[in-house]
């Protein structure tokens, strides 16, 4: 879900790609965000953003438990807020929760007292909902600057990042997503998926054939924190 700041392609589009986190850069090797866990072990991780949504959280998780998979959700303030059982729905069944902004804004055009505000807003609704303080964050569209991801530090947030973009949002059939997140997922892979979304079932589908197909290549399937402690 690329912002409109790519078209065109100026020098707003090129500082965007420079920020944007499905690419690693000068911003993560100085900062020490974290893209992908170790590459000794097989561990990968499912993560799924911009929920909680009460037309398709609900089937994701009726799928993960089925899977038997715990992933990592990093969830919108707002969203949170407006759906709080749901949110407490994810938390109970076992997944982790991470910090993803209250209002989901492109952060390197953001104050780092504005950054600090959607962190601290987003915290609140999910202790008020789940009961428990996310010590991971994801910035939207995974856009970073070193005075975010400090603004992340000071607010006592892992930034955690991907490797691996399964572009489910771009409306291409199941299979087709699936396909893409096999071809390149390694060892220590964070997956990017998105629970909230129009067509948001395509997430789903992909999601059953993606489990059973890296578990049969040796991948056990963890949340981020397990992965990065691995």
């Amino acid at each position: 879900m690329l912002p409109l700041l790519l078209a065109p392609l100026g020098s707003v589009g090129f500082a965007y790609l420079f920020c944007y986190g499905g690419v690693e850069g000068p911003v993560d090797w100085a900062m020490q965000t974290d893209s992908h866990a170790s590459r000794d072990r097989r561990v990968v991780a499912l993560t799924f953003d911009d929920g909680p949504d009460p037309a398709r959280t609900p089937e994701l998780l009726d799928t993960l438990r089925a899977l038997d998979v715990k992933a990592t959700f990093f969830l919108l303030g707002q969203k949170v807020d407006e759906n709080p059982e749901l949110a407490a729905r994810i938390a109970r069944e076992g997944h982790e929760i991470g910090n993803h902004t209250y209002s989901h804004p492109y952060l390197p055009l953001k104050r780092s007292k504005t950054v600090r505000a959607e962190l601290l807003a987003t915290d609140g609704a999910i202790e008020r909902a789940c009961g428990i303080t996310p010590t991971l964050a994801r910035p939207p569209y995974g856009g970073r600057s070193p005075r975010n991801v400090r603004a992340f530090q000071r607010a006592g947030k892992r930034t955690v990042l991907w490797d691996v973009n399964s572009f489910d949002w771009k409306g291409k059939p199941a299979n087709d997503v699936a396909e893409r997140v096999l071809e390149r997922t390694r060892p220590g892979s964070i997956i990017l998926m998105h629970d909230a979304r129009d067509g948001g079932e395509i997430t789903v589908a992909a999601v059953r054939q993606i489990v059973p197909a890296l578990r049969a290549r040796g991948y056990d399937l963890v949340t981020v924190s397990r992965a990065l402690a691995a």
